[in-house]
Order: structure tokens, then C-alpha cells, then sequence
């Protein structure tokens, strides 16, 4: 029942922030120009990772979601913190994609960027695996 309900948050939060996401990219600026995006290296241009290192653009989470590079949440639309958050914390939950590279950081299937395994944001759904 808890699952239901976290789920359900899941997908009305997730569903007003792509309407959001939309409605900001209708206003426009009337530049005309298109928008620059960033890889992980730093550089702009194709081939967007969602901030992460290749291994991980598409990579699957320990609870068996494919992470989608275009469909990433921001770390500061999810309140993203380094911390744990009373036990909660990324290692332990369905959404953390574990260190591919050895060097002790991981990823998200749902959020951009570099995720450290202690750390926490509201998205996060106990791995019960």
C-alpha cells in the first residue's frame, strides 16, 4: 500500500514538472537559436548523458529502471543533499545506478548528474530486492 502511494506521488509530481518543463520551453525567449546542451565532459553539443560518464547514460538502476537521458529530473527539483535523510539515503533505493567506474560515485535512473550512494533527495523509493 505504502508503494502505491509513493508511486502514485511519483507519477503526479513527475507529471507536473514535464508540464512545467513544457510550458517553459513554449514561452521561449523569440531567440530562434537552439539552446545549448552540456555532456558530462563539459562540452556542449549531441550526445548528452544527463551529466554523467558514458557507462552510465543509459545504465539500470538496482531496482531495473533504465535511466533515459532526456528524461531526467534536475538534483535542485528533487531537493537533492549529500546526506542521508533518517536512514534513507541513494545506495538503498530502486533508482540508484551503483559505481561503474570505481571511483565510488554512482547515478539515478530518474535524476541528472552524479549521485554519491549516501546521499538523498525526495524521489527516493526503498530497493526492496
Amino acid at each position: 500500500m505504502a508503494e502505491d502511494k509513493q508511486t502514485r506521488r511519483r507519477f503526479i509530481w513527475l507529471s507536473g514538472t514535464a508540464t512545467m518543463a513544457g510550458l517553459a520551453g513554449c514561452s521561449g525567449g523569440g531567440g530562434g537559436g537552439e539552446a545549448e546542451t552540456t555532456t558530462a565532459d563539459g562540452g556542449g553539443g549531441g550526445g548528452d548523458t544527463g551529466g554523467v560518464p558514458q557507462e552510465y547514460a543509459t545504465a539500470t538502476s538496482i531496482g531495473g529502471v533504465e535511466r533515459n537521458p532526456e528524461q531526467l529530473s534536475t538534483q535542485d527539483a528533487v531537493s537533492y543533499q549529500e546526506e542521508p535523510n533518517e536512514g534513507q539515503q541513494c545506495s538503498n533505493c530502486r533508482y540508484y545506478i551503483e559505481d561503474k567506474n570505481g571511483d565510488g560515485i554512482g547515478a539515478c535512473a530518474i535524476v541528472e548528474g552524479e549521485i554519491a550512494p549516501e546521499a538523498y533527495c525526495v524521489s527516493y523509493v526503498e530497493y526492496e530486492g
